[in-house]
């Protein structure tokens, strides 16, 4: 399936379903009313539906109607309805001269047995409903609002088939990917994919269900409906009918009036009524009175359960005697015809009574949750301070492979006319989003051609020869160049400085160890001790950059141990500290109004299974070095400096190495990983990095760093061919170049095609849905080795699988290695946007899953003498 399908996919879904939910939680809740209003006007109206069964012998017909004339002398009958069973009561339609809204009727209701008048009501349409259900069924079917409210519950059943379609494919894309999803998993933490977890299999098993309702709902519709109506008398789906004198039977919308009935015709009707039956008409009936000079009687089959009976029958009387003159049996309908009839009495409730009725129930319950949970999931993934969440992005139409389009236009054109609530509205989207896209394109952008193409051969070389020259440069983080070892250097003892306008760590060239840590702040923390722990932690830090040791803590000996003591004698290794603060540490210091502008929890994205123990944090340090002792020594030191104001919440530890020819790294897939990031210090790296639009004055400079923990699934991607795994990147294993050729650092040409006439790069390739993302990647590999205990992994620890992932023993993927992704941009947006695409159908998704995702503000670096985040306590 093509990315860009799949893409477009998760956007219809997202948009139709914000679109018609208002409109369709209406339909759930007035069809959850109509479902369950059989039952209660049973129960409501018991005593005029019901008598008890004497054992007696019922009163001629026309006996019951004179009871019923003698109740209401003004009233005129136009039909009765015989009891059909011991314990039912006969309904006599009448005519009121009251012109109601549904079109219902006037009904008494006479005890068969005694002729004694139980009461009044009225009935509304085929399926004898009550003032109750009349009342719900108009305004499930139009708010009362006439035929302008008809507009909404068409609307809905319009765009219901989008939603339920995109949803599958989804679904599909998620069960190839994960496996699982047949049945929702509840426990865990709250998020926006234990939601789904519940969303997706449910939307699943209500899919049929729901396609049917918004299929057979149409035929109601005003616009769509007219269009149906059409189509079924062009190929004879139309149902059948015979006429009489008695007038036309008004089925689904009401009774006709009458102008009155004559005496013969009252005392003939017991005679009319038994003739019916002896013809095989079948209860319960419906008689109507002649209105002609030709005194046609009209009998119908009312019964719309299963089996279904319908029936009809004209009875003429001209003799004196009544006789059969014409009848039309149900089994004589078109196929197509007795379909219908069955598919509206499911629609209805009717067809399978009780069970059908609690089955619809069930059904609309179930939706009313899944709009929810719908929303849901878009408030869980809203900006900090945002009521919803952001929309999904831009572009996956423009993607779709031509021919697949050039079907998909005239498919989706001729839909809309037949449609036109889900036509107009699909104009008016693609009108304005087009409109959105055009003033973005028109918006001023950095002209990356350079970046991409010359300065990065320009680093690269300039890279090698500073090598070769024994200089000891390290890389760029997008190239990971990690320092040589030369004659005439002695390992480890260069210092990167503490001190500066950014922060080291960002663009200091890549060392070979990383340790990211995250801390949560004491509950009680104020922002004094927050201001007292970041100027502790940076006179740290700032003194193991150079290799000296850390100042003592105020109240430590000298019989104090000392973290020092684990690197003494070590150099320093390029040691750098980074410091970055969480969306908590603002909350908990009530330093809300200083927060950065763009720092939000990211959402959780289809396909993570994110272990909450490595997620989140208050504060980051991340600590980087060429030497592994060293990196363990600083955490050491700073965590020992964090107790009574922090506590520890995850550690991740990882590596990257250069290849001896000065290369980029690869990762542990074998790829090599980082080659379209820019060059370090150049205009499209501090673009990409240093936030400054929208900021607070004391962030102005600093950046935000997104860490995610991704565990590649190697026994998968050991299986896979190279030509697979090329295809997956959409590079060239060994020359990290773009599979539509050129060299490693060559911007990918995506129209480009191979031998066989395909894209070169597929679209859903990893470059293909990554490579506009404006961000710059500090990631490392990391490698824990075998599952040997319980927190080691999100796989090894009780926890719900996101949403299509099938339950599985822990030995199918035993070994935990992977990537520490660390990417750092101006905003935290550019990374959102890219790992959706990447979760809307990236192929690379088979073969990895997220297990830890945090984002942190990373404030300015400190004056000498200052401190990091110096300027967020100046005028707290």
């Amino acid at each position: 399936m093509p990315a860009a399908l799949k893409q477009l996919a998760l956007r219809l879904h997202f948009y139709a379903g914000i679109l018609i939910a208002p409109f369709l939680l209406v339909s759930a809740l007035t069809g959850l009313a109509y479902a369950l209003s059989y039952q209660v006007e049973n129960i409501v109206y018991d005593d005029l539906y019901t008598v008890e069964d004497s054992g007696g012998t019922a009163l001629p017909l026309n006996q019951q109607i004179e009871a019923a004339t003698a109740a209401h002398p003004d009233w005129t009958v136009t039909g009765v309805r015989p009891a059909d069973a011991a314990e039912d009561t006969t309904g006599v339609l009448m005519d009121d001269g009251v012109a109601r809204e549904s079109g219902a009727v006037p009904i008494v209701f006479v005890d068969p047995y005694t002729g004694e008048v139980r009461g009044d009501s009225t009935t509304y349409g085929s399926s004898h409903a009550g003032p109750i259900r009349e009342w719900i069924s108009t305004l499930h079917r139009h708010l009362h609002l006439g035929e302008p409210g008809r507009v909404y519950s068409e609307l809905a059943a319009s765009w219901l088939w989008v939603v339920i379609l995109g949803g599958l494919v989804l679904w599909v894309v998620r069960r190839k990917r994960q496996g699982g999803g047949l049945w929702p998993r509840s426990g865990g933490e709250p998020s926006r994919a234990k939601t789904l977890n519940w969303h997706a299999p449910v939307g699943l098993w209500l899919a049929g269900l729901l396609l049917f309702l918004s299929v057979t709902g149409l035929t109601w519709s005003t616009y769509a409906g007219a269009n149906i109506s059409e189509l079924r008398e062009q190929v004879s789906w139309t149902t059948p009918s015979i006429s009489a004198d008695a007038g036309e039977h008004a089925g689904h919308e009401g009774h006709v009036h009458s102008t009155g009935v004559s005496a013969f015709d009252l005392a003939l009707i017991q005679d009319v009524y038994e003739t019916a039956v002896d013809a095989d008409m079948e209860g319960p009936l419906e008689i109507t009175f002649p209105t002609g000079d030709g005194g046609e009687f009209l009998i119908s089959e009312e019964q719309r359960a299963f089996p279904i009976q319908q029936d009809t029958m004209t009875i003429t009387t001209a003799d004196g005697v009544p006789a059969v003159h014409d009848s039309l049996r149900f089994a004589d309908w078109p196929f197509m015809a007795q379909v219908t009839k069955v598919v509206i009495a499911l629609h209805m409730g009717l067809f399978f009574g009780l069970v059908n009725q609690l089955l619809l129930a069930a059904a609309m319950v179930a939706l009313i949750f899944m709009i929810g949970w719908g929303y849901r999931m878009w408030w869980q993934r809203r900006p900090k301070g945002a009521a919803v969440g952001r929309p999904y992005p831009r572009g996956s139409l423009r993607r779709l492979p031509w021919p697949l389009l050039a079907v998909a236009v005239p498919v989706v054109a001729v839909i809309g006319w037949f449609l036109p609530l889900f036509g107009i509205p699909l104009l008016a989207f693609l009108a304005v989003d087009a409109l959105i896209g055009l003033w973005q394109r028109k918006r001023p952008a950095t002209d990356e051609s350079d970046s991409s193409g010359v300065s990065r051969r320009t680093a690269l070389g300039a890279a090698t020869v500073t090598a070769a020259l024994g200089a000891g440069v390290g890389y760029t983080l997008g190239q990971n160049h990690e320092h040589e070892d030369e004659a005439g250097h002695e390992h480890g003892t260069e210092t990167e400085p503490f001190y500066g306008d950014r922060q080291a760590g960002i663009a200091t060239p890549a060392q070979g160890h990383a340790m990211f840590t995250a801390f949560d702040l004491a509950e009680d923390i104020t922002a004094e001790r927050l201001q007292t722990l970041m100027s502790d932690w940076s006179a740290a830090a700032a003194a193991m950059a150079v290799g000296k040791a850390a100042p003592k803590r105020n109240g430590d000996s000298d019989e104090h141990f000392d973290a020092e003591a684990v690197s003494v004698g070590l150099n320093p290794a390029r040691l750098t500290v980074t410091f970055g603060l969480g969306p908590g540490a603002f909350a908990k210091t009530s330093l809300d109004s200083r927060q950065p502008s763009k720092l939000v929890e990211l959402p959780e994205f289809d396909g993570d299974q994110l272990n909450p123990t490595w997620s989140g944090g208050d504060l980051l340090v991340q600590i980087c070095g060429d030497d592994q002792q060293v990196v363990s020594g600083a955490f050491l030191e700073l965590r020992k400096r964090a107790v009574g104001a922090a506590t520890l919440r995850w550690v991740q530890q990882g590596f990257m190495s250069g290849p001896a020819d000065g290369g980029t790294p690869r990762n542990l897939q074998g790829f090599k990983d980082g080659s379209l990031n820019p060059e370090l210090g150049s205009d499209d790296f501090d673009q990409r990095v240093w936030a400054t639009e929208s900021e607070p004055d004391w962030f102005e400079g600093g950046t935000y760093l997104v860490f995610r923990k991704i565990r590649m699934k190697m026994p998968a991607w050991s299986a896979a061919t190279a030509e697979e795994q090329n295809l997956t990147i959409g590079k060239d294993r060994d020359s990290g170049a773009p599979l539509s050729g050129g060299g490693e650092f060559d911007h990918p040409d995506f129209e480009a095609v191979d031998d066989s006439g395909l894209p070169a790069i597929p679209a859903d390739s990893h470059v293909a849905l990554t490579h506009e993302a404006k961000m710059f990647r500090r990631g490392y590999n990391y490698d824990y080795g075998f599952l040997t205990q319980g927190d080691v992994s999100s796989d090894a620890v009780d926890h719900d699988h996101a949403a299509g992932t099938a339950d599985h023993g822990h030995d199918e993927h035993p070994y935990d290695a992977g990537l520490l992704f660390a990417s750092f941009q101006s905003d935290p947006q550019v990374f959102i946007d890219t790992q959706e695409k990447m979760a809307g159908g990236d192929r690379l998704m088979e073969f990895i899953v997220a297990e830890g995702s945090a984002v942190f503000a990373v404030p300015p670096g400190a004056a000498e003498g200052g401190f990091v985040a110096e300027g967020l306590f100046d005028q707290a």
